[in-house]
């Protein structure tokens, strides 16, 4: 099985966790790892919240990039259990299971992880920081802390675009034709996406600093792995509910970096 530097110990920079990133986007397209596309989304993004960093553009950039940070560790420890055979989360498992399966079209690559890393792994991300800090529940420091979260989707929203052309120069060359065809539903997917993360992944953030138990942490956590595999079973499943004649265009137009 192939191997990528772990991160067993959580990165100190974010310079580091570009690094890695790097590092494993260059062998997972060494290997023809579908994988490889939420990983090249994933770096660009990055790259652009540093941007951001030394602009400052956000109200604490000492802790964002400390959230930048575990979150990045959480998508590499869930990459790593993989590579081991761990158990991972349901939405991470069925991310790795659909690019596994190499049926899917680039950009639900691309949605899936952004999926199971938004939607799960930022709310224990969050919370993993926060509780650091123990400002729970202080509602000012709280305010701050929300601001920030609330200027990323800023930044995510400013990507939609970038990430389209990067998709488009590395993987998939039509892929503004599918644009098109499905009436830009990827940026009505990359819309919910945002939306989503500003309202629910803040709320169940709250739920978890208020479980005052390991127990209820537990079951908080579990809820929101089981509505994030919700959401990626719509993903995975859109092409074939949408137009079932795909279903078997998918190989090609991968092997031919088509959509």
């Amino acid at each position: 099985m192939r191997t990528v530097q772990s991160s067993v110990e959580e990165s100190q920079t974010l310079d580091l966790v570009i690094l890695q990133m790097e590092e494993r986007l260059k062998t997972l397209e060494e290997h023809k790892d579908f994988n490889s596309v939420f990983q090249r989304v994933y770096l660009l993004m990055t790259k652009e919240m540093q941007k951001r960093l030394a602009a400052d553009f956000f109200t604490d950039p000492i802790w964002m990039e400390r959230l930048l940070i575990h979150f990045a560790d959480r998508y590499f420890q869930a990459m790593d259990n993989l590579q081991s055979e761990k158990e991972n989360s349901r939405c991470w498992t069925l991310a790795f299971r659909m690019a596994e399966q190499k049926q899917t079209f680039v950009l639900q690559d691309a949605l899936l992880g952004i999926n199971a890393h938004i939607n799960y792994d930022l709310p224990l991300a969050l919370h993993h920081i926060i509780s650091k800090e123990k400002i729970w529940p202080d509602s000012r420091l709280m305010l701050h802390r929300r601001k920030d979260h609330e200027r990323i989707n800023d930044v995510l929203a400013e990507l939609v675009d970038i990430v389209q052309d990067e998709l488009s120069a590395h993987y998939a060359r039509f892929i503004k034709w599918m644009d098109r065809l499905l009436r830009r539903h990827d940026e009505k997917l990359s819309s919910f996406f945002l939306s989503h993360c500003r309202t629910n992944v803040w709320y169940n953030t709250e739920l978890l600093l208020n479980t005052t138990s390991l127990e209820q942490f537990k079951k908080e956590q579990q809820r929101i792995d089981q509505e994030a595999y919700r959401i990626g079973l719509e993903i995975a499943t859109f092409h074939s509910r949408r137009f079932s004649f795909t279903k078997h265009f998918v190989p090609l137009s991968r092997k031919h970096k088509w959509f």
